[in-house]
């Protein structure tokens, strides 16, 4: 087990339960429906926007699309994303067994389940790595220097 992948898991976990998979801004027709009208406009802003409906953080986000990835890949990692679902997004969790169970694996033995537990933490660190490094080298110029993604697109924009 990876015991910082363990953390970010948990972190994601935890985020997903209390703010779901997404977030976002009401609508302006939601406020008139909760208000009744217009929202009276005492103070600026909403008071209540970090404590819920602001949706997951950057990190939450990064480590969704990267379990995503890992379930796209085949069937085991399918599978692996079932079981970070089961391990880390339910409260209260449930057992290892029931885990193995709604996650798609046969086997009963306690070992087995911490193997596949260490399996999902590699494949995990590994799309996360690919993920940053597609995000910091997308295109290489002709000298052989790495440039950022935001250097492309400034000029990208510039073109367009």
């Amino acid at each position: 087990m990876i015991e910082e992948i363990e953390t970010l898991l948990k972190h994601w976990g935890e985020q997903c339960r209390c703010n779901g998979e997404g977030g976002g801004m009401g609508s302006p027709m939601a406020t008139i429906m909760e208000w009744g009208g217009c929202a009276p406009r005492g103070t600026p802003g909403s008071r209540i926007i970090l404590g819920a409906g602001a949706g997951p953080d950057g990190v939450t986000q990064e480590v969704a699309a990267a379990l995503s990835e890992i379930g796209r890949q085949d069937e085991r990692g399918e599978r692996l994303a079932r079981l970070a679902a089961r391990r880390y997004g339910e409260d209260p969790t449930p057992s290892w067994l029931m885990q193995m169970n709604q996650a798609g694996f046969s086997s009963t033995a306690r070992q087995t389940y911490y193997d596949l537990v260490h399996a999902l933490h590699l494949r995990l660190l590994q799309a996360l790595t690919r993920r940053a490094e597609a995000r910091n080298h997308i295109a290489v110029r002709r000298t052989g220097q790495s440039q950022s993604i935001l250097k492309v697109a400034s000029k990208l924009r510039r073109v367009s």
